[in-house]
């Protein structure tokens, strides 16, 4: 077994997961962070919850974790996810990986990309999913755009 490359940070406010993506990611990378993300978003299993997430400092993944992404997405979305924010500056390479491994929408579920966390949350907030805290931000650095 290699050593985790990549980096995440995850936090749960009210009814939204919100998450920070960092580095060039392998397989090792994937499967720690889908344990840490399932153990922090138990709490939300049985209701509707939103996911904003940040790749402006994701390197891309290797062909590895396609698989463990997708697996991971079918489990999000069958444990109440509804919405779910992309935030990056606009990247073909991201796109591609990303659109690949989480198709946009399917019944119940919805998935927009954003260049701006004002705009992502904005559309978070339409569809009544709100922050406990918008300070909570402030645990991922300088993430407004």
């Amino acid at each position: 077994m290699f050593s985790v490359h990549g980096r995440w940070k995850i936090t749960v406010s009210n009814n939204i997961v919100v998450q920070w993506f960092g580095g060039a990611w392998n397989e090792e990378a994937i499967i720690q962070y889908v344990k840490e993300f399932r153990q922090k978003t138990s709490p939300l299993i049985g209701e509707q919850w939103a996911i904003l997430s940040f790749f402006d400092e994701w390197e891309l993944g290797v062909p590895g974790i396609e698989p463990i992404v997708a697996e991971h997405y079918a489990w999000f979305i069958k444990n109440g996810c509804i919405k779910d924010c992309h935030v990056y500056k606009p990247s073909a390479l991201k796109a591609e990986q990303l659109e690949k491994m989480i198709p946009y929408s399917e019944p119940g579920y919805e998935r927009r990309v954003f260049v701006s966390y004002d705009d992502a949350y904005a559309w978070l907030q339409s569809h009544q999913f709100k922050l406990d805290n918008p300070e909570i931000l402030n645990l991922f650095g300088e993430l407004k755009m």
